[in-house]
């Protein structure tokens, strides 16, 4: 997990111990009550510094108890004493709640892993900034875990933690329990005796290995991970495309689907027909592909899916329009010695991530340029 962010202003968390007037060495105190953290909901990474230092307890241990909510944050507390310290808890932004000391308390033993698929790629800097306020990461750090394969940003959460971080980014969000899900194993090229070793001991012939349980993944990565030639991804947080392969001209429904479900223009659906495989969405999770495979089925749309690619890719811009605007925008990305030199002229990127080429390509069309990107 990031860094949590430790700057305060001076004496700050000195000012929150004396609104609590918290001494938990107090054994006067009567004991009642519990005060339970429910969600992070809108408070800042500082909250941990700030809780740390009024309650004496680790920053460590109070990320956990926010991040892990529902979480009891004191325990057996005097009654006033509790109402208090929720006050000012609710006011850092945190969802709390104060319960009998009696009752029992939330136990929190499922956890998630949280990725995040940017749908509008011109969203890319606003998220960027969200994810960094949620975690208390730098820009940098944060458009880091935005960038790789997996675009997984947060592990080890619970729900009320994935619940939060989706109303505050502007973003597809997927959550998933680890121990639940599949995985995909590939490897390095060139790597076909290590190919024909994972395949004795998965038992299939089967490459990429998909489909993986987590337990038979993780058996695979201790033994041969260290080697840096092997990549597993978790398959709830890979991408997929949607195919339009054949339809049932018979079907009544197919038309009524293509305009109204999928919003294809009527005049173009002949033009479509006769074009097939047509990609008919991007970027959606596994789970909604399956769902849309079985739906379009029911209306004579047969279609299959496949895995977005998560390699790194180029972009080739041919012919370069307006070199000075090009350069400003590629330069956030790549190298001087990197960058196109002459306008009018076609010009190759060197290898960069997806989510960049996405951005790229999108900022690009704005000043007009012809661009693709390889797969």
């Amino acid at each position: 997990m990031p860094q949590i962010i430790t700057s305060i202003a001076p004496d700050e968390s000195l000012i929150i111990v004396r609104i609590l007037g918290l001494r938990l060495k107090n054994k006067k105190a009567i004991m009642t009550s519990s005060v339970i953290i429910n969600s992070i909901g809108t408070a800042k990474p500082i909250a941990s510094k700030i809780l740390s230092d009024a309650f004496e307890i680790p920053q460590e241990l109070i990320t956990k108890l926010i991040y892990g909510a529902p979480s009891v944050l004191l325990h057996k507390v005097d009654e006033k004493l509790a109402d208090k310290a929720t006050k000012t808890l609710s006011q850092l932004g945190l969802e709390v709640s104060v319960q009998d000391a009696s009752v029992s308390v939330p136990t929190n033993n499922t956890s998630y892993e949280i990725s995040v698929y940017i749908e509008d790629i011109e969203a890319l800097p606003t998220v960027t900034r969200q994810v960094s306020e949620f975690l208390g990461c730098s820009l940098k750090e944060a458009f880091h875990l935005l960038a790789e394969p997996s675009g997984i940003i947060l592990g080890g959460v619970s729900k009320a933690t994935v619940d939060a971080f989706s109303k505050r980014v502007d973003a597809r969000v997927v959550a998933s329990q680890i121990t639940n899900d599949t995985y995909t194993i590939t490897l390095q090229p060139d790597q076909d005796v290590l190919v024909q070793q994972i395949s004795k001991e998965l038992k299939t012939k089967e490459y990429p290995f998909v489909n993986i349980s987590y337990t038979d993944s993780q058996r695979i990565w201790r033994k041969y991970g260290t080697s840096n030639k092997i990549t597993i991804c978790n398959e709830s947080h890979l991408r997929y495309e949607l195919l339009l392969e054949k339809v049932n001209p018979s079907n009544p429904r197919y038309k009524e689907t293509l305009t109204t479900t999928i919003g294809m223009p009527e005049e173009i659906i002949d033009t479509v027909l006769a074009n097939l495989p047509v990609q008919l969405e991007e970027g959606i999770t596994i789970q909604e592909t399956i769902a849309l495979i079985e739906t379009y089925k029911m209306a004579g749309l047969q279609c299959s899916c496949r895995p977005l690619a998560t390699t790194d890719t180029q972009v080739n811009i041919n012919p370069i329009v307006n070199l000075e605007a090009t350069r400003n925008l590629l330069s956030q990305f790549i190298t001087e010695e990197e960058l196109p030199s002459k306008e009018g002229q076609s010009w190759t990127s060197p290898y960069i991530k997806k989510l960049i080429a996405r951005y790229i390509e999108s900022k690009l069309t704005e000043i007009q340029t012809s661009l693709e990107i390889n797969a």
